[in-house]
């Protein structure tokens, strides 16, 4: 790896991209199986929210997306880290330094 900083104390740190693994979720096969009751595919996930909630789920998803790409800067970007922080988004941190749990609640 050349691409490093090596810090005052002796020790350093890097970024790099390795590829995914081949069985990673992101290249699983389409859904082909219709589900007739909710007129989609099959694998749609339920949803768990309304659409009340529609401006803070797309504030989520952008604040993942911009964190996971460095704010745009890096489009080859990892899409486990934008699911983290698309639920850090969306849920709030799972618990706070003290290990509390947080209960959140949308006024």
């Amino acid at each position: 790896m050349s691409n490093y900083i090596e810090l005052p104390d002796g020790s350093a740190f890097g970024c790099i991209s390795l590829p995914l693994p081949k069985d990673h979720w992101i290249f699983k096969s389409s859904c082909h199986e219709w589900d007739s009751i909710r007129d989609t595919t099959a694998d749609t996930p339920y949803p768990i929210l309304t659409h009340q909630l529609e401006k803070y789920i797309v504030t989520a998803a952008r604040y993942a997306i911009r964190s996971a790409t460095l704010n745009g800067k890096e489009m080859d970007f990892d899409p486990d880290a934008l699911i983290q922080n698309f639920v850090y988004a969306l849920c709030g941190p799972y618990q706070n330094k003290y290990g509390d749990r947080y209960q959140t609640t949308i006024s």
